[in-house]
């Protein structure tokens, strides 16, 4: 019995959250109502429990638990963000919040030619997207490329992607990268952003922890053709960013680009997925 008065939205989280942790598998279709989370405020996403994830994590607006560690509505790597607010997610059907591996198997696994970076697999095949690493690393020369020996030519290096790349990445690409996951990403601690790549078979060591380290999160170049950018003066945050991070101009209210609408008041249409209060599109 529900006791009196009715639970806060907060309590609702709990409940899901505890749910979820005896039943995750079936966390998707479990039927629990809307949660109201609007993002920048204190969300406590904590079952209970020496495991449980830590308390005031930012998740998405009427977060409802799915099957996946970015779309569970928990903070599972205790970074203060959960889900699409994670820089670690790249997708409703990543299953690792907790780098930038995705958890699919057969996913982003070439370390030489990369397709697009948020399809679910690796191949161009399906998705028309593909560059030599080394042009978004920006190698001057083939002496100076870490991967493919032999392989690399600055020259090919085209900026253009074709139409068919352009038609199925870049509405699954998070604002602040491009295609092949060169990113924008900022540094929670210090609002530090860089452009990194976040192939985890070109940087293994790359996390939201390392954004700054050149080592461990190599720099890249991205491909204009096929980026969907963020822009902070124009109210579209990049990965890392939090809402009160905008600029006075923005009245703390999120832009998206190209039109698409924004997931801080609510979820996010079918088929599509809340990133850093953006929609994007989901693979099925």
């Amino acid at each position: 019995m529900i006791p009196s008065p009715s639970p806060t939205p907060t309590r609702w989280i709990r409940l899901a959250s505890a749910l979820c942790a005896l039943a995750l598998a079936g966390c998707g279709d479990s039927g629990v109502s809307d949660i109201d989370a609007p993002p920048g405020g204190d969300i406590d996403a904590s079952g209970g429990g020496d495991d449980a994830p830590p308390i005031d994590a930012l998740i998405p607006a009427d977060c409802v638990p799915g099957g996946t560690q970015c779309t569970d509505c928990v903070d599972n790597d205790s970074d203060g963000h959960a889900d699409g607010y994670d820089v670690e997610c790249t997708g409703a059907a990543d299953d690792d919040e907790g780098d930038f591996a995705t958890g699919i198997p057969g996913d982003n696994i070439d370390t030489v030619k990369q397709d697009c970076f948020f399809d679910g697999n690796s191949g161009s095949g399906d998705d028309g997207c593909e560059i030599h690493v080394c042009c978004l690393l920006g190698a001057p020369d083939a002496e100076s490329c870490p991967f493919g020996p032999g392989q690399y030519d600055p020259a090919e290096c085209d900026d253009a992607q074709s139409a068919n790349c352009i038609d199925n990445c870049v509405g699954l690409t998070p604002a602040g990268c491009d295609c092949f996951g060169c990113c924008t990403m900022c540094d929670a601690a210090t609002d530090e952003c860089r452009d990194i790549i976040t192939n985890p078979a070109t940087a293994p060591d790359c996390d939201d922890d390392s954004i700054l380290d050149p080592v461990a999160c190599p720099s890249c170049v991205k491909v204009d053709a096929c980026e969907n950018p963020c822009d902070p003066a124009q109210c579209i945050l990049c990965p890392g960013q939090d809402p009160s991070d905008l600029p006075p101009g923005c009245d703390g209210e999120i832009s998206c680009a190209d039109g698409a609408p924004t997931c801080t008041d609510g979820a996010c249409p079918a088929g599509s997925y809340c990133s850093n209060g953006c929609c994007i599109g989901s693979i099925e």
